[in-house]
């Protein structure tokens, strides 16, 4: 029961922290070159960037553990979101084109759901995602922080280089020109 309402209040916590970050971040003035970054706020200034990425392992949902050491040599977008998040919501099919794009290019997509596995799935069905998935509370929660997401916004994206170092993280919205913009940054041509 203790854990059930940790686990509430977190879910509270996140989510009204979310939205207060898309609130702010959709008055911070943007260029008008790119209409969804105003969505989108690369915070250069985390701890973490230039940082060796946190080591973590979790179940995907096909129930296979999946460790991010799968992913060595490879830039990889961990991208923390949830099915109750409509901006998390609207970048998932842009992420989607760019792995199938990328695909056998030396980038790998990961979405970690802050969510239930049960929701988390169906979703993933309907939708028909092209990358690993892995679905966490709590634990999905604390991993996001490991990786920089200080104020628990969704969704947040770290990437990290071919050398496991995270390079950029993002809170808000990530338009796939912006991560076309990164991965070139990162040697990608998509």
């Amino acid at each position: 029961m203790k854990n059930t309402l940790i686990f509430i209040v977190a879910m509270v916590t996140a989510g009204a922290a979310g939205f207060a970050v898309q609130r702010y971040l959709a008055t911070d003035a943007t260029p008008a070159s790119d209409p969804a970054s105003r969505f989108l706020k690369t915070d250069s200034s985390n701890p973490v960037l230039g940082q060796t990425r946190p080591e973590f392992a979790m179940k995907d949902l096909e129930g296979n553990i999946r460790n991010i050491r799968d992913w060595d040599g490879q830039v990889i977008l961990l991208n923390f979101w949830a099915t109750w998040c409509p901006p998390c919501l609207e970048e998932i099919p842009h992420f989607m084109d760019v792995q199938e794009a990328m695909q056998g290019k030396g980038l790998q997509i990961v979405g970690i759901a802050v969510d239930n596995e049960e929701d988390v799935r169906q979703f993933a069905t309907d939708m028909g995602m092209n990358y690993p998935v892995m679905a966490g509370e709590a634990e999905a929660i604390e991993l996001s922080q490991k990786y920089g997401n200080s104020i628990g916004g969704l969704p947040f994206s770290a990437v990290i280089d071919q050398n496991g170092k995270i390079t950029h993280t993002i809170t808000g919205e990530l338009s796939k020109k912006r991560l076309i913009s990164i991965l070139e940054q990162l040697g990608l041509t998509v």
